[in-house]
């Protein structure tokens, strides 16, 4: 199945006006010196021997975001601003719970609106390909509403292809056309939907010739093609693995422990805003189902394991299911298996043994309706 479609229509009437024809990249030049200027400046600390101006800092560019009205020129800023938020966040070492948790709000909240004004012409992009062009693809992402408004995640991914097709035909930079085309393929290589990452590659191909990408992309076509005949996809036998059970004494759990049941494999995080966005969902359908023979295992993706029951002491997402904490080579090899390339990542798994559906129907209202349709209840 394919999500991409090339038209503007499907995106935001803001991602789609034109910023206003001026030169920026003397604004650009400048913002990224601030950026990675403001990166060492961290990394120095208390040996820092100087003070920045107040408009070299987050601070600073609030203030000048609020009084700008040449709209690329505001997108740069707010590009700016979550870069150095980033790199403030990255430096702060281990925080209390409650300024970790204000940390993190406050830089996704940086990052949503950015993506929400950003035009496909924006100078903010040159920023972007200057300090980290792999974030375009977050851009696109986000832009889309992403896992935070009521969409499908095929609906998001379609919002996100026709966001980079703008960027490619309107951004008047080659390197960033060059960066949209090269996202355009990873965002396709997620889902794994190598027949758009053929038609990516063959794209970048007559733009670029020299791309390294093209290399690269084409060996990852040849092991995909291998892999998609055993991939983890509906209709086909769930993968064997084993993963050890959190909280009930070293139990090993895999698709035998669920055998002759309906079951979800669920990889998540307690920092995955779209994943907890799900739980209520996920909570309301396993209060249903459970007692009708729905099981969960989450496997989670969290950097410590006391992160998980944190998370679960709060009463309004105690998880009432299997969980497993698999970490380094265990946990990248489960990951591998999976093909997970971004979560939420769900699979629900049928009493025999095979994939009933990826991703698709296991998202917010949805769930529910999948899986009335295979359990009863008193």
């Amino acid at each position: 199945m394919s999500y991409r479609i090339s038209t503007a229509l499907l995106l935001p009437a803001m991602l789609v006006a034109q910023a206003p024809a001026e030169d920026t990249s003397a604004l650009v030049a400048t913002y990224t010196a601030v950026v990675k200027n403001y990166a060492a400046h961290l990394k120095e600390g208390k040996a820092a021997k100087t003070r920045l101006p107040m408009d070299a800092t987050p601070e600073g560019l609030s203030v000048l975001i609020a009084h700008e009205t040449r709209p690329g020129v505001r997108q740069l800023l707010l590009q700016a601003r979550y870069f150095m938020l980033r790199s403030q966040a990255a430096e702060s070492g281990k925080l209390p719970d409650n300024l970790a948790n204000f940390q993190f709000t406050l830089t996704t909240s940086s990052m949503l609106e950015l993506a929400g004004q950003m035009t496909p012409d924006s100078p903010a992009l040159d920023l972007v390909a200057a300090v980290d062009p792999e974030f375009l693809g977050w851009i696109a992402w986000h832009a889309s509403g992403g896992g935070y408004v009521k969409q499908t995640e095929a609906q998001a991914a379609t919002k996100a292809f026709a966001f980079f097709d703008q960027v490619f035909e309107k951004h008047p930079s080659r390197a960033v056309k060059l960066l949209a085309l090269e996202s355009s393929i990873e965002l396709s290589s997620r889902p794994r939907m190598i027949a758009e990452v053929r038609k990516g590659v063959a794209r970048l191909q007559a733009f670029e010739p020299a791309s390294p990408a093209i290399a690269k992309w084409n060996a990852w076509l040849v092991k995909a093609e291998v892999e998609d005949k055993i991939a983890p996809k509906a209709g086909n036998p769930m993968p064997a693995f084993k993963v050890t059970e959190l909280g009930k004494g070293g139990k090993v759990l895999g698709p035998a422990t669920f055998k002759g049941k309906y079951w979800i494999l669920d990889f998540w995080a307690t920092w995955c805003g779209p994943c907890k966005g799900e739980l209520p969902f996920v909570h309301k359908a396993y209060a249903k189902y459970h007692d009708a023979g729905l099981e969960i295992l989450s496997v989670s993706s969290d950097k410590k394991v006391g992160d998980i029951a944190a998370f679960r002491r709060n009463p309004a997402t105690p998880m009432p299911w299997h969980h497993a904490f698999p970490e380094g080579k265990e946990r990248e090899a489960l990951m591998n298996l999976f093909q997970v390339r971004g979560i939420p990542h769900v699979i629900l798994v049928g009493p025999d043994g095979k994939i009933i559906t990826v991703n698709d129907g296991l998202r917010g209202e949805d769930l529910d309706r999948t899986l009335g349709k295979l359990l009863k209840t008193k």
